[in-house]
């Protein structure tokens, strides 16, 4: 080996201490073929300068000549070198895992569009970073394909160290290759990337782009070099943890074939689904711990209740019809039937008094006592034991009739010639009537009905319950002793309901306005009646008489108690009624928009402008100053011209009790969110009305003292999980005024804490760290840093791409300084079930008392 030979090898040996990837590839990497060429060689030309000193034996002065090659070889070279090694490294010298990873792949060349699926990323930032690493050996410049070995490979590279993946991040937005990035090839790179992204507003790139250019010097000159990129990166922690993401998780190295489900046949994989779903029983079944008795024992104690009230008529009706009335087997069996079912018709309509259950929840001791949160469930609960009962007491009373000989068991059926029952002979004709009723009403309350866009025949069906209630009481000679307190208390609800949804001062009303909201979402500001009173969380049932003249549907008031003119609800669009809602003031003309009085604001097209405008509804109605509606004269053939609305509540949900409590954690699932929108309306409502403005220097301040005596309430997390931020553009308004009122507030208050945090998360967006997601995290935070506000909301609070991390998000709330202990915490969810299902578990791991909201 030549003088200069030993003194490049010695420079390199004498660095492996702080560089341990030189080590043993360099000597190696250099005599090697690649298939494919590499666009660039490492040059070492530069080094061999200072052999003379590098001549000296290692000793005591070792540091003084590790430190001098520090200083010798620049920040690229040392990134260069470790990236070649390891791309000519030879593929026998490849772990045996590595070289094995790709054998179930089909093809041994692989398009870069399968090589972007493997590595999860976009094309674009394959294609960017193969030519920047690979010669074409074709006369196209691009490279179309890679192979198995060079996948490997560039994965390996990315999982490298540091240096070398910054060198690989510039060498993507260096697209000329000329080791220099240019202001328009950094502009170049983010449009095609963010275009890549459904997600990004594409209005807001320009001004994106600017700031990247702000960041990287590029707005003061022409260009930059890897060194200068790399003193940018490295002296900022938050864009270090940024480039330290760009890497590959190579999950597809330890994938193997699996086709054992497609080899399953249909019994099969019924099977092994059902084996599933009693594991998951068994683990619910589990779960019945000392801590869960304790959290829902309410409702425990009123189930076990339940069940021994039934089980105490059942003896009853077994020793009096043996021992009393020696009734045969079959008419013992219809007998405990009829007798459960008395009690468990008359207890269904008991659980749906919705003013009923308002009183229980306005009191404090009742609803600890009285699991009213739990009423739907156990509504339906209660509505399939009906069901199974009222087939049990048939098919006796069928088999009854069949041993009878003193008529035709069709005569016993459908005739009255029998005369049994108490009013004419028509018990059983009435309970062949009422079998077909009870199954429709059952059928159509399937959650697949329900929740699948056809909720009009769920609440047509349901109305068969006064035919049911009818003749079931003529049906059965005492069923009207079970039935006569709850059907009184249901038909004074309902006469109630009925007065005051039809007045003028409580129910019948108009809209105001209407705004397409996007992401399918329609908001309503509609008058708020004069008598008309809520709460936060309230919700109420909603009837457009153009739209379908007789149907109700239940809507979360989304504005605040505080706001006296207007009641605003938000609809999305997934329903044969909501879409008909939508379509009607989406495509309403101006000129029957101006007929109606009704203003119809386009923020899925204007989104601005549609803010601002709205801001001045409250002083477009017809009124007195006070804002209660005058229906004289003139007015009122006003108010008939307006596109009518009737109002049936408010009613109640769990949403009550967060004023109550101590620190609340809200959580949303896309338009969840409605039920929190009245409840951080009514927050801010309190802060403004706590404002204090000095009538010398007009500065702000706040009375504290007031808003301690409000309400228990001293923190809020509020947590909205949707699929993008298109979703979140009609509550962002409220957040961003929140987020300033705070601001203030904090100003004036410098000993209190903060008393709102906001978590927005962001679903399309997978939250892999990956190269894919690299350019969108530097440059997220790289607007932060410059604008002080999130890229995609315009809030202080960031928001986070992918799925929330429950276990770390529940964890920060009951640790660190400020943390609240498990006791104070209570969650309240609004969203999709199985959603709910995953926090309902982490709350009982965590020890937080959680609510669901049920309409």
């Amino acid at each position: 080996m030549s003088n200069t030979d030993e003194s490049l090898h010695t420079t390199l040996s004498m660095d492996a201490s702080s560089q341990p990837a030189i080590i043993n590839t360099v000597t190696v990497a250099l005599p090697q073929q690649q298939p494919r060429p590499l666009k660039r060689k490492i040059s070492h030309q530069s080094t061999p300068v200072f052999s003379s000193f590098l001549r000296t034996p290692s000793g005591s002065n070792g540091g003084f000549f590790n430190n001098l090659m520090q200083r010798t070889i620049s920040n690229r070279q040392r990134a260069e070198i470790q990236l070649q090694s390891l791309l000519d490294e030879p593929e026998e010298s490849l772990p045996t895992f590595t070289r094995r990873a790709s054998d179930h792949l089909p093809n041994e060349n692989l398009p870069l569009e399968e090589v972007s699926k493997l590595l999860n990323t976009q094309t674009f930032v394959i294609e960017r970073l193969v030519n920047a690493l690979y010669s074409s050996t074709d006369d196209d410049d691009s490279i179309k394909t890679l192979s198995k070995c060079e996948v490997r490979k560039l994965t390996r590279a990315l999982n490298s160290t540091m240096d070398v993946r910054a060198l690989l991040f510039f060498m993507m937005l260096d697209e000329d290759g000329d080791r220099y990035v240019t202001s328009n090839e950094l502009a170049f790179f983010y449009e095609k990337y963010l275009q890549g992204l459904k997600t990004f507003d594409a209005n807001r790139l320009q001004e994106v782009i600017q700031v990247l250019q702000k960041k990287f010097h590029l707005d003061q000159k022409p260009r930059i070099d890897f060194e200068e990129f790399y003193s940018i990166v490295s002296k900022d922690a938050t864009l270090l943890e940024s480039l330290s993401q760009f890497t590959v998780h190579p999950t597809w190295f330890i994938k193997t074939p699996n086709n054992s489900m497609v080899k399953q046949s249909k019994l099969q994989r019924f099977f092994s689904h059902h084996c599933h779903q009693q594991v998951i029983y068994e683990a619910r079944k589990n779960r019945l711990t000392i801590d869960y008795v304790k959290d829902n024992l309410s409702s425990i104690i009123v189930f076990i209740l339940y069940i021994l009230v039934n089980l105490a008529l059942t003896i009853y009706v077994i020793i009096y019809r043996i021992t009393v009335t020696r009734s045969h087997a079959f008419v013992v069996v219809a007998r405990i039937g009829g007798m459960l079912l008395n009690f468990n018709c008359a207890l269904v309509i008991t659980l749906m008094l919705k003013q009923t259950i308002l009183v229980i929840r306005t009191n404090s001791f009742l609803r600890k006592i009285i699991p009213v949160d739990n009423h739907i469930d156990f509504h339906k609960v209660v509505g399939r034991f009906i069901a199974i009962l009222s087939i049990v007491h048939t098919i006796a009373h069928m088999a009854n009739f069949g041993r009878l000989t003193d008529h035709s068991w069709g005569t016993y059926m459908f005739a009255t010639r029998p005369n049994l029952g108490w009013v004419g002979g028509l018990a059983p004709l009435t309970g062949v009537i009422l079998c077909v009723i009870l199954a429709v009403i059952v059928i159509c309350s399937m959650q697949w009905i329900r929740r699948g866009g056809h909720f009009q025949i769920f609440y047509w069906t349901h109305l068969l319950y006064f035919p049911f209630f009818i003749l079931l009481i003529l049906h059965a000679g005492n069923f009207w002793k079970w039935i006569v307190g709850p059907l009184s208390l249901f038909l004074l609800e309902k006469t109630y309901s009925v007065l005051t949804r039809y007045s003028v001062r409580s129910g019948r009303t108009y809209l105001h306005s209407a705004t397409i909201e996007q992401s399918n979402v329609i908001s309503l500001n509609i008058h708020r009646p004069k008598n008309f009173t809520f709460k936060p969380g309230d919700y109420i049932s909603i009837n457009l008489p153009r739209v379908a003249l007789y149907e109700f549907h239940p809507f979360t008031i989304s504005s605040a108690p505080e706001e006296m003119g207007n009641l605003r609800v938000h609809i999305q669009a997934v329903g044969n009624w909501t879409k008909q809602v939508y379509q009607r003031f989406k495509e309403m003309s101006e000129d029957d928009a101006r007929e109606n009085h009704v203003k119809v604001y386009r923020a899925d097209l204007h989104p601005e402008q549609s803010v601002a405008d709205l801001q001045a509804i409250n002083k477009d109605h017809c009124g007195d100053d006070d804002g209660s509606e005058v229906y004289t004269g003139k007015c009122r053939m006003k108010f008939k011209k307006r596109e009518p609305v009737v109002i049936n509540g408010p009613y109640s949900s769990c949403a009550r009790y967060i004023f109550d409590c101590k620190h609340v954690v809200l959580i949303g699932g896309g338009i969840g969110i409605t039920p929190y929108a009245s409840i951080l309306s009514s927050l801010m409502a309190q802060f403004r009305a706590s404002r204090v403005v000095c009538k010398y220097c007009n500065g702000i301040n706040y009375n504290s003292k007031g808003l301690v005596e409000n309400h228990r309430l001293k923190k809020v997390d509020f947590i909205w999980v949707n699929r993008d931020q298109k979703n979140f553009e009609w509550f962002l308004n409220l957040l961003r005024q929140f987020e300033q009122e705070q601001e203030y507030y904090l100003a004036s208050n410098s000993n209190e804490k903060r008393f709102l945090d906001i978590h927005l998360y962001f679903t399309e967006i997978k939250h892999d760290e990956n190269i894919g997601n690299v350019p969108l995290d530097l440059v997220t935070k790289i607007w932060a840093q410059v604008a002080g506000q999130d890229i995609f909301t315009s809030l202080k609070s960031k928001t986070h791409i992918g799925r929330p991390k429950w276990e770390d998000l529940f964890s920060n709330l009951i640790s660190g300084e400020n943390a609240s202990t498990a006791n104070d915490v209570d969650v309240f969810f609004c969203g999709p079930s199985t959603m709910a299902q995953t926090i309902r578990n982490h709350c009982a791991t965590f020890r937080f008392r959680f609510y669901e909201e049920k309409f």
